[in-house]
């Protein structure tokens, strides 16, 4: 704030120059004697109302932008803040009068009003115009930056879903389940094995968008709960239970794999007496929501994590929907852990929610 008003005062320090030399160039033409340090006082009481002015005028125009979305409600406002100006311009002229002399006989308020729209108007329609410039610009930046962040944020979750899956460990325990089950059941085998190539295409794909339908994120995530099924046995169940009106509501590409890992490996598969995990999913008002449960291990969750599957989730959720939408977790029920995420739905842009307490329209 402190550099905008700086090259705010810095612009009407120019513009006050370049009018004092147009003063002393009318008033000598006229044969006037007009002197700089003059020419220099009125030039710098004309303008220097124009510094908070447009100050003000530039957090109207970045509160309420003229665009497709409110253009008459915008517009409106903005024309409503350049006649406040000129009324403003007017009043401080019969105010500083006595200081600057800007008439000899102080006229009516009415004359000194038509004065002020015929010397401000066209300049304030002129500032509004400039700082809708400025403010695009800002916004197009944020928006590059933003955009550069999605992507450095969704290649570090393709990474770290691809070094997932090639982690030595689960290579070898999965590799080991396919040996295993190729001598008592061929076909599981083979399903086992389609699992593994389908994540690691998943995690490799160069095309991904930032958003994908439920359905494909689901996919992902039944792939790796099949695998870990095979390999744990007895030890682990899953239920997913999503309507099929959820299916086609996007949500951020590779969401939900990090936190189902996070309970499989942290809870379920470090536990000695068999775990659960259920995912859900319903919609409510102007958000999709997702649980993912878990039972808790009885030894307590592993310790060597380091947060990076919620953080980066959290991160992206930020920069997609900004404060729309949120991850959670609950640790309330000692024997249970849940995550929640809340995604807008499209073409919705409303203050989130409190997140819903009970099932919706799909569940």
């Amino acid at each position: 704030m402190a550099l905008l008003v700086m090259a705010i005062a810095a612009w009407w320090l120019l513009y006050g120059l370049m009018l004092a030399g147009q003063l002393v160039d009318m008033r000598s033409a006229d044969g006037e004697v007009f002197t700089w340090r003059r020419a220099l006082l009125h030039a710098t009481g004309s303008t220097a109302p124009w510094v908070p002015m447009t100050l003000l005028a530039y957090l109207v125009v970045s509160r309420f932008p003229v665009g497709r979305a409110h253009f008459w409600r915008h517009t409106a406002i903005h024309l409503a803040l350049v006649a406040g100006f000129i009324v403003f311009k007017a009043v401080y002229a019969l105010a500083t009068n006595p200081v600057f002399d800007w008439y000899p006989v102080l006229p009516p308020l009415g004359e000194v009003l038509l004065t002020s729209i015929g010397n401000n108007l066209i300049l304030g329609i002129t500032v509004m115009a400039m700082l809708h410039g400025i403010v695009y610009f800002e916004h197009v930046e944020q928006r590059e930056q933003q955009l550069d962040a999605l992507e450095k944020n969704l290649a570090m979750a393709r990474l770290e879903a691809v070094k997932a899956r090639l982690n030595p460990h689960f290579l070898f325990n999965a590799l080991n389940s396919v040996a295993e089950l190729m001598q008592v059941d061929v076909e599981q085998a083979d399903r086992m094995l389609i699992a593994i190539c389908d994540m690691l295409r998943d995690g490799l794909r160069a095309d991904q968008l930032q958003e994908r339908p439920l359905r494909d994120e689901l996919r992902h995530v039944t792939n790796y709960l099949m695998i870990e099924r095979i390999r744990l046995g007895r030890r682990m169940s899953s239920d997913v239970r999503v309507d099929e009106a959820c299916m086609d509501i996007p949500v951020p590409t590779l969401s939900l794999q990090p936190l189902v890992e996070n309970a499989v490996v942290h809870a379920i598969a470090r536990s000695r007496v068999p775990g659960w995990l259920a995912i859900r999913a319903w919609t409510q008002g102007q958000h999709l929501h997702l649980s993912i449960e878990n039972s808790r291990a009885a030894e307590g969750a592993r310790r060597d994590g380091n947060g990076m599957g919620q953080r980066s989730v959290r991160e992206r959720l930020h920069l997609l929907y900004a404060d729309r939408a949120r991850l959670e977790t609950f640790d309330a029920e000692p024997d249970i852990y849940r995550v929640r995420l809340q995604v807008p739905l499209p073409g919705t842009a409303v203050p989130p929610a409190a997140l819903a307490q009970g099932p919706g329209a799909c569940r």
